[in-house]
């Protein structure tokens, strides 16, 4: 309930308002809002500020005439004085202009940096409603060169710098701590005018980026700043460039805040790493794909060990899950769960699922390669020693005489016929879809075959499907053990059908097409989600239309040649992929002198973002 003194300065400010003295207005609002805070009130007239809030003085850096009166149109904050400097200017130039203008609040704009259309309101508005803090900062999001946002604010640190109050200097040491950057540039900023009657910035490095962090933390160490929630500010990727000035100096850096640091494989050669590897999994998907790097590494006399344990401790602790602890191993590698892994996070897979503490990140084809080069600027998705496009270890298996005799003895143990056979493999059996996938199938000349995913029973939504329903009904339905491995039944059916499942990705080993049906549920939400299939390697429709999918694939339709074209890439080094991840583990625990694999470690496309930029 309002007490009378907020109900009185509700009614002034309204007055204000219909006699149009809004300025008189803005500041009734804003001294309501230090008082009482932000209520429902205080939304419907936050509009105030854009016409009548104080001037702001924004400091363009380097930025060209063209985007500055682009920047300007496209602002709602309107009382803005623009103040143009370059790489010539000096921070004492800038310094000087600061105490000079007659402008409350200072923000900078950089020619690598995009703001939000409402970046200089929303950080005016924190200013001016409370007298707790004078600097406000936003979380940088990451866009590529045609604005296609490839990084957020950092995952890890949503939960602490979440609209809080934090002193500049205990952020500062913080991130030299741990050597990151959640300070973002001076285009991240917005400071009141009175922060900057102390500052004396010298000119002491070559680059004009080096200077300008240097005075983002001069203005920050001894100021309380409002951390805010809201991404406001996207930096731009950029691509790498040769060793310039500016390039040594964040070396020079570098190497004074991390001296006690030595690189990756010097901090292997001082371990004692036995001849022992833990192969972690926790689904029989998992399993059979590790399986093939476990039968190599017994070839070259490691002992080998397989658990469901994911803490348990490990010399070389080979991980596929998407939560690990690499922790407990001396030396760690991190493969793909599956090839659809994260597909609902593309590009950026690693914002999540981290990889920055692990020794080795392996991914499956060139695609996968690429997409890592993409956010490979970020730290958290850099292994110690590389990233390395090693291939898919199943894919060694592809042509392997097992694999086509334990396929052929599955077909004749069930006594499936010699014609086309489509293979329904859901990542999740949920809400009728056996069901849909018969109806639309069964009258076509096909073998129908049904391979369940091998869920555990914690996942009873899934595991409760429709077999006992089906089995014995159709003469042309068959179903091979969830226990199996996906192999068998890839290597004996012509197509696949399927939801969202990287069995999709995994069918393109054996150069067989998929269906996705688009409209089919999955329950790892609530409510259930419809599939997300961004593969462009996928066929796709709603289950309406799957038979005419199916009865097109049969014809050979060159229809979806070029979709089939586009999965070729998914998979590398075929025959070779766990020979090269044998050969990395050598080299870098047991000392080994093969490097040949070295030529598939993989090199960021964009220049890295560090403590320094």
């Amino acid at each position: 309930m309002l007490n009378d003194t907020a109900k009185n300065m509700q009614t002034i400010i309204c007055q204000a308002i219909d006699s149009g003295n809004y300025y008189a207005a803005y500041e009734a609002l804003i001294i309501y809002t230090q008082t009482f805070s932000v209520d429902d009130f205080v939304e419907e007239y936050k509009w105030l500020i854009n016409e009548y809030g104080p001037q702001v003085s924004v400091i363009c850096l380097d930025n060209n005439e063209s985007a500055i009166d682009e920047f300007i149109k496209m602002q709602t904050y309107k009382n803005i004085e623009l103040a143009k400097l370059s790489e010539e200017d000096s921070n004492a130039d800038i310094i000087e202009y600061i105490k000079a203008t007659s402008s409350k609040y200072i923000c900078f704009w950089e020619v690598s940096c995009e703001y939000d259309n409402d970046k200089i309101s929303e950080m005016v508005w924190k200013l001016e409603s409370s007298k707790q803090f004078n600097v406000v900062m936003t979380p940088r999001m990451y866009v590529d060169a045609v604005g296609n946002i490839i990084g957020h604010k950092d995952y890890a640190y949503e939960d602490i710098f979440n609209n809080v109050i934090v002193k500049g200097e205990t952020l500062l040491n913080y991130c030299v701590s741990n050597n990151i950057n959640l300070y973002g540039s001076l285009s991240d900023i917005m400071l009141n005018k009175n922060c900057a009657y102390d500052m004396e910035c010298q000119h002491i490095y070559k680059s004009a980026a080096i200077n300008r962090l240097n005075m983002l933390f001069q203005i920050l160490e001894g100021q309380k700043i409002f951390y805010m929630e809201q991404s406001l500010v996207r930096a731009k990727l950029s691509a790498k460039c040769d060793e310039t000035d500016e390039i040594n100096e964040y070396k020079e850096l570098e190497a004074s805040v991390n001296s006690k640091q030595s690189n990756a494989i010097s901090a292997l050669s001082e371990k004692s790493i036995k001849k022992e590897i833990t192969f972690f999994y926790t689904d029989k998907g998992e399993y059979y794909n590790l399986e093939p790097i476990a039968n190599e590494a017994g070839k070259r006399g490691y002992k080998i060990r397989f658990t469901k344990d994911k803490k348990e401790k490990a010399e070389i602790g080979v991980y596929c899950q998407h939560v690990c602890y690499p922790e407990n191993s001396k030396f760690s590698l991190i493969l793909l769960h599956d090839l659809a892994q994260g597909h609902n996070k593309w590009p950026n897979l690693w914002e999540s699922e981290r990889w920055n503490k692990f020794d080795i990140g392996i991914v499956p084809g060139r695609t996968w390669a690429d997409r890592w080069r993409q956010c490979a600027s970020f730290y958290y998705a850099n292994p110690r020693s590389g990233t390395y496009e090693f291939g898919y270890p199943k894919s060694d298996y592809v042509n392997d005489e097992s694999i086509i005799c334990r396929a052929a003895d599955v077909k004749k143990k069930l006594g499936i016929p010699d014609k086309f056979t489509v293979l329904y493999a859901p990542s999740w059996e949920y809400d009728g879809k056996e069901e849909d996938f018969i109806k639309a199938v069964k009258d076509l000349d096909v073998n129908m075959v049904v391979k369940q995913a091998c869920w555990s029973e914690d996942y009873s939504i899934v595991t409760n499907n429709m077999r006992s329903l089906h089995e014995g009904i159709y003469k042309n339905l068959y179903y091979v053990e969830p226990e199996e491995s996906i192999m068998t039944a890839l290597a004996l059916c012509d197509m696949v059908v399927s939801d969202e499942s990287s069995v999709m990705a995994e069918a393109l080993m054996f150069g067989k097409p998929s269906v996705a049906v688009t409209d089919w549920m999955i329950p790892d939400e609530d409510p259930p989600r419809p599939a997300s299939v961004p593969m462009d390697y996928v066929i796709k429709c709603e289950k309406k239309d799957l038979r005419e999918k199916v009865l097109s694939i049969m014809n050979h339709s060159e229809e979806y040649e070029d979709v089939l074209q586009k999965g070729r890439d998914t998979f590398s080094n075929q025959g070779n992929v766990c020979k090269d991840i044998m050969d990395a583990i050598d080299y870098y625990t047991q000392e080994g002198t093969e490097d040949g694999f070295m030529s598939r470690k993989l090199e960021s496309e964009y220049r890295a973002f560090n403590m320094w930029n």
